[in-house]
């Protein structure tokens, strides 16, 4: 494949290109996006074969093959700053198009929230151990194996049969002195409710955490990552293949958690964004 790239300079002023010289483009769902948000990308008029990669602030994120168009899945962080961001799509013969997407601030809201006495109350020994703890178990977390190509075809959708948030994502949780942003969303899941897999993908993950109890990290491929966590009993072991709707696990009070729900996160290559935000995205 033969492509031509035109650059255009007025008065000095250098002007990415908006599209690809053989009529390619990238299609942005939404183009205005919150801190903490997902967006969906798909790439029209190119074969997923001819792309060589697509990058987010010069972060590499995956593209992989969804409803038979090159799509990825791309999140903004939640300290992200406001303002323009680059999206840059490069072609196997270095062809490239770039499109600015607009991050806009979250509004700041903060809520106190309490050390459970099972994890050593409001004490300031119980604020930092908890603090370390916490730590230790996102190390952990970020580096479950992610997956490019995806490993489902069909829509994501949430992992209960009733969906009411108690927890919204985002707000800072103020324990003490320390500020913990909540970066997931709770559900109403009385004990014992059946939790099952937002899609298909790889149990990369099965085990029992200090401050998240017991947690499922499935790997959905195309880097897509969702955690369920303070479950009361797990259903599957690590390396299990399911599909969607496959069950993995039953609500809960483990870990930090003062009554029973379902705490979900969902990170995409490795950035945990609103998980309504995400499943908004395939409707």
């Amino acid at each position: 494949m033969r492509v031509y790239l035109f650059i255009v300079f007025l008065a000095g002023v250098f002007y990415a290109p908006t599209a690809l010289a053989h009529g390619g483009e990238l299609l942005v769902t939404p183009e205005t996006v919150v801190q903490g948000e997902p967006f969906m990308v798909v790439v029209k008029g190119i074969d997923i074969r001819d792309v060589k990669k697509l990058t987010f602030d010069g972060k590499q994120i995956p593209v992989f093959l969804y409803g038979g168009k090159p799509t990825a899945l791309i999140g903004v962080d939640l300290a992200a700053r406001s303002g323009k961001h680059t999206l840059k799509l490069v072609t196997l013969d270095l062809d490239h198009v770039e499109k600015s997407i607009s991050v806009q601030s979250r509004k700041k809201i903060t809520a106190p929230l309490g050390i459970p006495t099972k994890l050593g109350g409001n004490t300031k020994v119980a604020q930092e151990n908890l603090v370390t703890v916490l730590s230790k178990e996102n190390g952990v977390l970020a580096r479950v194996k992610m997956t490019d190509p995806a490993l489902f075809t069909e829509a994501f959708s949430a992992s209960l049969e009733s969906i009411f948030v108690t927890d919204a994502y985002g707000y800072s949780r103020e324990t003490g002195s320390y500020s913990i942003p909540h970066k997931g969303t709770d559900f109403r899941a009385p004990l014992g409710t059946e939790v099952k897999a937002i899609n298909s993908g790889v149990v990369r993950l099965a085990r029992d955490f200090t401050v998240y109890g017991k947690t499922v990290a499935i790997d959905h491929g195309g880097g897509v990552v969702s955690l369920s966590m303070h479950l009361s009993k797990l259903s599957v072991k690590e390396g299990q293949k399911v599909i969607k709707g496959d069950p993995i696990g039953f609500s809960g009070d483990t870990g930090y958690a003062e009554s029973p729900h379902l705490h979900l996160s969902i990170r995409l290559s490795g950035v945990s964004i609103d998980p309504m935000k995400f499943f908004a995205l395939f409707k």
